[in-house]
Formats: C-alpha cells, sequence, structure tokens
C-alpha cells in the first residue's frame, strides 16, 4: 500500500510542500496502479527556500505500459489538468521506472540529488529504500559511471570554450546592429559591415570608439573563419567592457536624431 508522508514535513518545508502534497494526492488515486513514487524535489525542498517553481519527480511502471502511447498520453493530459488546478507554479517532470534505474546504476547526479534532498509525497515502498541505502553510503558509482563522467570533462570544457567565442560573436553583432542603426538614423542607408568604421567618422563618432569596433570587427572575422579557437573568460569580459561602451554611445546618439 502507498505511503503518503503527512507528518510535520509542512512545517519544516512550508507552503510548497504542503502544495506539491495536493497535487500528489490528486494524481495518485487514478494512476496508483502504475506510479511509484510522487518526490518533492530541488531548491524548494531544501528547508523553506525562496519561493519559485515548486519542482516535483513522478516515477511511474512502464514494465505494462511501455508501448502504450494512448495511455501516456492520457496520463500526461490528466497531470497538466492537475496542476492547472493546483498550482501552475508546479513543475512535474514523469519519469519511468526502467529510466530511473538506469541513471541510477550509472550514478546520474541528478538521480543521485533526488534520492539525497528529495522527499516522498506518495510512496509504494520503493523510494525510501534506495535514500536509506544513499544515506549509508551503499550506492555507489560503478567503475563505468565513473570514467563515463570523467570522459565528459573534455566535452563540457570545448563547450565552454566554443560557448566564449559565440558570446562573442553575439557581442559584435550588437555592435554592428547598434552602428548600422545610428548611421542609418543620420540619413545614410544602412552600410555593409566593412563601411561602417568610414561612416561612423562621418557622424564624428570618437575615434578611439571606431578603433574599438574594428578590433571587434577583426576578431569577429578571425573567428568566423577559425583562426581564432579559444577566448580566455578575462579577454571576453574586456570584449564585453567594449561592447557595451560603444552601444551606449550609439544608443545615446540615436536619440539625439529620433
Amino acid at each position: 500500500m502507498a505511503k503518503k508522508e503527512e507528518n510535520n514535513l509542512d512545517e519544516l518545508y512550508g507552503e510548497d510542500y504542503k502544495t506539491a502534497l495536493r497535487l500528489a494526492n490528486e494524481i495518485f488515486p487514478e494512476f496508483s496502479s502504475v506510479v511509484k513514487s510522487i518526490i518533492y524535489f530541488g531548491s524548494s525542498s531544501r528547508k523553506k527556500a525562496a519561493r519559485g517553481d515548486i519542482d516535483v519527480l513522478i516515477i511511474f511502471n512502464d514494465a505494462n505500459v511501455i508501448s502504450d502511447k494512448d495511455f501516456k498520453m492520457y496520463f500526461s493530459k490528466k497531470v497538466d489538468e492537475a496542476v492547472k488546478k493546483v498550482d501552475e507554479r508546479l513543475h512535474v517532470n514523469v519519469v519511468t521506472l526502467t529510466v530511473f534505474f538506469e541513471n541510477l546504476i550509472n550514478a546520474e547526479p541528478v538521480v543521485m540529488n533526488v534520492l539525497r534532498d528529495g522527499v516522498a509525497l506518495i510512496d509504494t515502498g520503493f523510494f525510501a529504500p534506495l535514500k536509506i541505502l544513499l544515506l549509508k553510503g551503499k550506492l555507489k558509482p560503478s567503475a563505468e559511471a565513473i570514467l563515463n563522467s570523467a570522459a565528459r570533462v573534455d566535452a563540457h570544457t570545448i563547450m565552454s570554450k566554443l560557448n566564449l567565442l559565440s558570446a562573442f560573436q553575439e557581442l559584435y553583432l550588437s555592435m554592428l546592429d547598434a552602428a548600422q542603426a545610428t548611421i542609418m538614423a543620420y540619413g545614410a542607408v544602412a552600410p555593409s559591415p566593412e563601411k561602417v568604421p568610414d561612416l561612423l567618422k562621418g557622424i564624428k563618432i570618437p575615434a578611439s570608439q571606431i578603433t574599438n569596433f574594428r578590433k571587434m570587427q577583426l576578431v569577429f572575422k578571425k573567428v568566423e573563419h577559425r583562426e581564432l579557437n579559444k577566448m580566455t573568460g578575462k579577454e571576453y569580459d574586456a570584449y564585453k567592457k567594449k561592447a557595451e561602451s560603444f552601444n551606449k554611445l550609439m544608443e545615446a546618439k540615436l536619440r539625439k536624431k529620433i
């Protein structure tokens, strides 16, 4: 029989816990044959955190409904209806039992965090034993899980570098848009990027700002042509300051003409 957690947890976790519990009680009666656990988790479960989204995880046994698309659609519909009825701040994640166990075996950090910090709203005897095993140090990652996690380090590092380059490109494009808009406001047709510096001179933009634009444009081309494939956070911050200063000036010039 499912156990509904209704002790002093509402006092410990506040109103959001009560809201999550109401949602669980809306969903579980109709789906008691397939729902294994309904868990209150996330930052809101860490003892009266600031109110925001209320995270709830529903784990259901997919052994009998693994290919039943109609059931899954119906289940999703009923969850959505329950959220609208109770509180639209509720953010519900639905995961199958097989996926949950697969992630558990691989020691996925998200699952471990749910076990560590999550609070069972409704449990059929599934979640609580796993939580106890984790707290006792019995759930340990396999060698494969450790290697998989380590293998992701390089990928994340590469992506962080690419994201900085992408962020830089957005900085330059913001400067280009600001410059073209200002130049058009002063009566010229929108120029090509290469012509922008010369036209900025014509509307009396300080030479230092035009130099900054040229430098940003040069770096942008190097990134675009893959001549530059990495950028440090310090370099990005310096470019960001240049872009913000330039755009602020363009905005001031633009306001004088509009």
